[in-house]
C-alpha cells in the first residue's frame, strides 16, 4: 500500500512542505491530488485547500528495495554465500522482486525452497520494521519456478499413490533437466516403483510403473 496523507490548510505550498516532513520525501517524490479549493474573498479570507499527498510508486518501491538489499548483503557476507541479486520494481502490482543467482542458491532450494521462504519472511519483517508496512518483497531464484516444482512434486506423490492402488503406469511430464533430477530423486526412496525416461512430440516424460514381484 502506498503511503498517503490528506492535509488541509490555507496554502498549497504550506501543505507540500508539511507533507514532505511527514512522509520523509522531496516534493518531486510525491503525487498531489487537490480534493478541495476555496479561493476566499477579496482579501483571501476563508481560503482553504485540501489535498491528498502520496509517495510515487517508483520512489516507494526503490526505498524498500534498497533496504532489503542492504539486509541481504549483510546476510550473505556473514554466511559467506556467493550470491548475486537483480531487482525488478513492479509499479502496477506494487511489489519488489529480487532475483538471486550464484553457486550457493542450492542452499536456498533445500527442502522445496524452505530456506528461501524463511529468508523472504525475514526480509519483509526487517523492511517493515524500518519503513513500516508496505509493498511486499518477493525473493526468487533466477531460472527456477518453485511453484511449478511444488506442483510437480504433488503430481509425483499422487501418481505413486495411484500406482500402489491399481498397479497401472502413470506419466509425469518434465520440462528441464532440473525437473528430471527432482522426480528421479523422489523415486529413489520408493523401491516398488520403476521409472524410464522417454521423449515424444510433446517433450520429455517419465513413465512410472509398478515393479512386479
Amino acid at each position: 500500500m502506498s503511503k498517503a496523507l490528506e492535509l488541509e490548510g490555507k496554502s498549497l505550498d504550506q501543505l507540500v512542505e508539511k507533507a514532505c516532513q511527514d512522509l520523509g520525501c522531496l516534493p518531486e517524490d510525491m503525487e498531489i491530488e487537490i480534493k478541495e479549493f476555496t479561493s476566499g474573498g477579496m482579501l483571501g479570507t476563508g481560503r482553504k485547500v485540501k489535498a491528498l499527498f502520496r509517495i510515487k510508486p517508483e520512489k516507494l518501491l526503490s526505498e524498500r528495495a534498497n533496504r532489503a538489499l542492504a539486509f541481504l548483503k549483510e546476510i550473505f557476507y556473514n554466511t559467506d554465500f556467493q550470491l548475486e541479486t537483480q531487482t525488478q520494481l513492479h509499479k502496477d502490482s506494487l511489489e519488489v522482486e529480487i532475483q538471486l543467482s550464484g553457486e550457493d542458491v542450492k542452499y536456498l532450494l533445500q527442502n522445496g525452497g524452505e530456506v528461501l521462504t524463511s529468508l523472504e519472511f525475514l526480509v519483509n519483517k526487517v523492511v517493515a520494521k524500518s519503513l513500516g508496512v508496505g509493498p511486499k518483497i518477493t525473493l526468487k531464484i533466477r531460472g527456477v519456478d518453485l511453484e511449478k516444482e511444488k506442483r510437480l512434486i504433488r503430481a509425483v506423490q499422487k501418481a505413486v499413490e495411484l500406482i500402489k492402488e491399481d498397479k497401472r503406469e502413470r506419466v509425469i511430464r518434465i520440462g528441464s533437466r532440473r525437473e528430471e533430477r527432482l522426480v528421479l530423486n523422489m523415486l529413489k526412496d520408493i523401491p516398488e516403483i520403476s521409472s524410464s525416461l522417454e521423449e515424444d512430440s510433446k517433450g520429455k516424460r517419465i513413465i512410472l510403473r509398478w515393479k512386479e514381484s
